[in-house]
């Protein structure tokens, strides 16, 4: 049994009807899916806490390491450790959430029933013993559907999904450019929209996005002007921040295999790179900048999309998520409106490697841009999309 909304949604790009995403969520978003959070100031003197991943160059955890060991730059300036705690079996101390969540508004019917099959096989592995509480979410065309049920029992999860269809996507590469700018918009509204739902649970939640990505839009982003660059920027700041607020990760997993987005990524699945540098500004935000990837990778997550398997994959992320380390440090005065500060974890062993948030901003305003307009019509030369 799931619950589902319904976005009213236009085929031109009524993205301001999307925000504010979801920062500071209110108690409706903890209710219902559909419910829409209500924008608020942060705390001022609420600390900055992040959750630190440190392997060594072989990929393996490493355990044991001391609030001595780190140094946290903000925005290059030292900063003094606050908090510090190591987790290191959190498969079973019921600190961590996963939601699986199947993008059925990207992917074709072939690509997600596959995906289903492996997501099956992911939730009976080992007799259906899974790892952490966990549920199971899908995007698509008529609304975000969670299912009812969290459960550490894979075989329960699995026969529930097994009695949900799939949805046929509607929204295809012939509806060019209104098609894809569509189907970024619900996406984006979706991922918000579950945000908000689980952002009241206790514990980290792990997001694992089964998709190939919503458009970049990459053309397009080149020619905003400064409403839709203010747009762009206002919905970066209330994601990446909604997401380190809630202790959401983003996972954006894609086997090569299973078929790619309607985009440059059928090409290059490593594309969204280019975009990974974040916008300190409007001015320097463009629509690529809330791509999947890209939000995942600043978010602390990890993109991967070389694979064979979407079960590997998981359990590949499952592992690195057992332990880790919970730093928090005071939360620094904003010089500026919309004041980003990129965060720096270092150790002083250069054989080991640190996985963290990349950032966040401070004093981060209501969202104001207006309705960006539009720039194409289905069939005109401007429907071409990347």
């Amino acid at each position: 049994m799931h619950r589902t909304t319904h976005a009213a949604l236009h085929l031109t790009l009524a993205l301001s009807a999307c925000l504010p995403l979801f920062y500071g969520f209110s108690s409706a978003a903890a209710e219902s899916p559909g419910a829409s959070a209500s924008a608020t100031t942060p705390t001022p003197g609420r600390p900055i806490a992040i959750n630190v991943e440190v392997t060594d160059k072989q990929g393996h955890h490493v355990r044991g390491l001391k609030p001595s060991d780190f140094s946290i730059l903000d925005n290059n300036q030292p900063v003094r450790l606050a908090a510090f705690q190591p987790v290191t079996d959190a498969g079973n101390t019921g600190q961590i959430r996963v939601v699986l969540v199947v993008d059925m508004i990207n992917s074709d019917w072939d690509t997600v029933s596959r995906e289903r099959e492996q997501i099956m096989e992911f939730l009976t592995q080992n007799g259906g013993h899974l790892q952490h509480p966990t549920t199971v979410a899908m995007l698509t065309d008529d609304g975000l559907k969670v299912e009812r049920l969290t459960s550490l029992n894979g075989n329960t999860l699995q026969a529930d999904l097994n009695s949900t269809n799939s949805v046929f996507r509607l929204i295809g590469r012939s509806t060019g450019y209104y098609g894809n700018v569509t189907r970024m918009v619900m996406s984006l509204g979706q991922i918000s929209q579950l945000a908000a739902y689980e952002a009241p649970k206790p514990g980290r939640k792990l997001f694992f996005v089964i998709s190939p990505g919503w458009p970049l839009l990459d053309w397009v982003g080149m020619q905003e002007d400064m409403n839709e660059r203010r747009w762009t920027f206002e919905s970066i700041e209330q994601l990446s921040n909604g997401l380190r607020d809630a202790d959401i990760t983003l996972y954006a997993l894609q086997p090569y295999e299973l078929g790619r987005s309607d985009d440059l990524s059928r090409s290059n699945p490593f594309y969204y790179r280019v975009y990974l540098k974040p916008a300190l500004n409007a001015g320097q935000a463009i629509y690529p900048n809330l791509s999947l990837q890209v939000l995942s990778e600043q978010s602390g997550g990890r993109v991967l999309v070389t694979g064979h398997s979407i079960t590997e994959e998981i359990n590949d992320v499952e592992r690195d998520a057992n332990s880790y380390y919970i730093l928090s440090y005071p939360r620094p005065a904003a010089s500026h409106p919309d004041d980003y500060h990129a965060i720096q974890v270092k150790l002083d062993r250069p054989d080991l490697e640190v996985h963290t948030t990349a950032g966040y901003y401070l004093h981060t305003s209501p969202a104001t841009a207006p309705k960006p307009k539009d720039k194409g019509k289905p069939g005109s030369k401007n429907g071409k999309t990347r």
